[in-house]
């Protein structure tokens, strides 16, 4: 037999062609499956076999939309008629992805390739499936942990961002297009450096960058600088970066990760100035402030508490015991310890004047003011201000004087100007006993005629009229010799009557009366009664120059004691004279402010603040017909019954 037709005859009747076909669709990996124009299958390979868990002789000769789920089955054999009529290729020669379904009812992914073969009428249809379902399960996979990785860049609150060698941005997330201003699409594939660098930063940054892929520097682990978004503002950004490297090892870009701490710096920086002018506010004011918790917790003390202290800031707050023991003065201590041990036991304000002692034994006053609350653990928590007072407390001592000095020469001006009438007060008594004396030596001349009840009488009025003057200088004396102030708790009537002694020799030689209405029952107040005297005397000499200018007809003021609406003892000084005018009004009490030729003006301003010591007030009122009535309160003495 010649070999041409060895090839055509082999076993079984088949040719070799045949039995190479079949060898090369069972070898094949891939399903293969042969349909004729109608759709049913001629040729099932053990690959579809075992993809779609039928036997061949069990889809033979079926159609092919056997193995397709719908709506796919019904629609095959339509595009099968359509491709025959009109040649058109909607599914032949086009790969495409599919599903198919098993004999099982299971369906599952698959690549399908179809073929028309050629030279056959009617034609025949050869179709390759690929079971895509690891693929599928593997590009899933892949899409998750992209997602994945997608959404971790998406939910950092700060910007990540990756550089190629050139500087080109090739990834960027959400939160730094929120920063820079960019949708993604635009920012991925600009340069960086031109897009979102200040001009004045872009050549030293970019020529830096550089620098990283030849091995010259290495990328810094930390930076911070300015960038520009879209609109032009510009934001502080904290940079931390990592060099990406090839396969070789080589520099290939960055990935970088940027904090937008603008707001966070201008913070720092608030802070910083706040923190600043507390410290030069405290240093001006010479104020401290101190925290502490008790028992053995955590304490501050801030520089000017160690300042006024004079201590070292490198040894450390003191605790509140040793505190105690070296600073504060030891005849101030006990009080300390009894405010303190107050504000321990039942809270409320701590605020104590007292002197410290310094470790250079000089003595400062100090004010200190303290709140405490307690903390979760039930400790005490006391938050407090110490205030050096020593300037204040001098610059107190220093006014104290001056006042002091102030109002004994207000007090010796008085009696300068009430001088004429207290001499004839003094010269009444004086008279009095050079008459009854020299009427005694005559009575001695002619003792047999001396009576023994003349001699008493005589030496009686000259004892009497001794003790008048003595009264007189002696109250004077102490009305204006300088004398510490000194409060004493008394009757007002008592201390108009006192006060009467100075004023009606003066009124006397004027003319003028001196009437007094005092109010019954009224109650005592606490007060120095030789500063009150003065306040008085100082308005009844006001009131008689005014009634003498005045040439009034009513030579006459009234003096009156009340108890006020407001429960204050007011005495008032009432005058027919000239009255206030509002021009004087204005003025009246500013110091050196006076209507009279040869006055100091210091009378009611000295009379003013002395009232203010005592919480007392001076005002004035128009007399009803004529004049002025010049008033002061005192404070009735509590608890007192009105």
């Amino acid at each position: 037999m010649k070999p041409a037709l060895e090839r055509k005859v082999a076993r079984g009747g088949s040719t070799v062609a045949e039995l190479e076909l079949r060898a090369v669709l069972d070898a094949a990996v891939d399903a293969v499956i042969i349909i004729d124009s109608d759709g049913s299958i001629e040729t099932f390979s053990r690959a579809a076999e075992r993809l779609f868990g039928y036997a061949s002789a069990e889809v033979v000769g079926r159609n092919v939309s056997v193995l397709m789920p719908e709506p796919f089955r019904s629609q095959h054999d339509g595009y099968i008629a359509h491709h025959v009529r009109t040649g058109e290729n909607r599914i032949i020669g086009k790969g495409r992805e599919v599903i198919a379904q098993r004999r099982d009812g299971s369906l599952f992914p698959v690549a399908l390739a179809v073929g028309r073969i050629d030279g056959l009428d009617p034609p025949r249809f050869v179709g390759f499936v690929h079971d895509i379902t690891d693929r599928k399960r593997v590009v899933e996979a892949l899409r998750r942990e992209r997602d994945r990785a997608q959404a971790y860049l998406d939910l950092a609150e700060v910007m990540l961002l990756a550089l190629d060698s050139s500087g080109t941005i090739s990834l960027v997330n959400r939160k730094g297009c929120e920063i820079l201003g960019w949708p993604e699409d635009e920012l991925v594939g600009r340069n960086w450096f031109s897009t979102c660098l200040p001009e004045e930063l872009r050549g030293d940054v970019e020529a830096l960058y550089t620098r990283f892929f030849d091995g010259t520097v290495s990328p810094a682990h930390y930076a911070e600088h300015e960038i520009v978004t879209r609109s032009g503002e510009r934001k502080l950004i904290a940079w931390r970066n990592v060099a990406l490297r090839d396969e070789r090892g080589l520099v290939s870009g960055t990935l970088s990760s940027g904090e937008d701490v603008t707001e966070q710096r201008r913070a720092i920086e608030a802070v910083r100035k706040s923190e600043q002018l507390l410290r030069d506010a405290q240093s001006i004011a010479n104020l401290g402030n101190y925290e502490t918790t008790i028992p053995g917790g955590h304490a501050f003390w801030s520089p000017q508490l160690y300042a006024i202290l004079g201590a070292d800031p490198a040894a450390g707050p003191m605790p509140v015991e040793e505190y105690i023991e070296h600073c504060v003065h030891a005849d101030d201590r006990e009080r300390f310890l009894q405010a303190w041990a107050r504000i321990l036991r039942e809270g409320g304000p701590f605020d104590l004047e007292y002197r410290i002692t310094r470790p250079d034994r000089s003595v400062r006053h100090v004010h200190s003011i303290a709140r405490v609350s307690l903390d979760p653990e039930g400790r005490a928590q006391v938050v407090g201000t110490l205030h050096d007072i020593t300037d204040r407390k001098l610059a107190e001592e220093e006014i104290r004087q001056t006042q002091d000095r102030l109002t004994q020469f207000s007090r010796l001006s008085t009696m300068g100007e009430m001088a004429a009438g207290l001499a004839h007060e003094i010269n009444q008594p004086l008279t009095a006993i050079a008459n009854y004396a020299q009427a005694l030596q005559r009575l001695l001349a002619a003792p047999a005629d001396v009576e023994q009840e003349d001699l008493d009488l005589a030496l009686g009025q000259i004892s009497a009229q001794a003790l008048r003057a003595g009264e007189v200088i002696r109250r004077l004396r102490s009305f204006v010799k300088n004398r510490e102030a000194k409060t004493e708790i008394i009757d007002p009537t008592r201390l108009i009557a006192d006060m009467m002694v100075f004023a009606e020799p003066d009124a006397r030689l004027a003319d003028i009366r001196i009437r007094v209405e005092a109010g019954d029952g009224l109650p005592p107040v606490a007060c120095d009664p030789v500063q009150i005297q003065q306040v008085l005397l100082n308005l009844i000499r006001n009131a008689i120059d005014a009634t003498i200018e005045a040439g009034a007809s009513s030579r006459e003021i009234v003096l009156r004691t009340r108890l006020d609406e407001g429960g204050d003892i007011e005495v008032s000084v009432e005058d027919r004279g000239t009255g206030i005018s509002s021009d004087v009004a204005e003025n009246i009490g500013h110091p050196f402010f006076t209507t009279k030729a040869s006055g100091t003006g210091l009378g009611i301003a000295i009379s003013r603040s002395i009232l203010r010591a005592h919480g007392g007030r001076l005002a004035h009122r128009p007399t009803p017909g004529g004049g002025a009535t010049v008033f002061f309160t005192l404070p009735a003495m509590p608890g007192s019954d009105k």
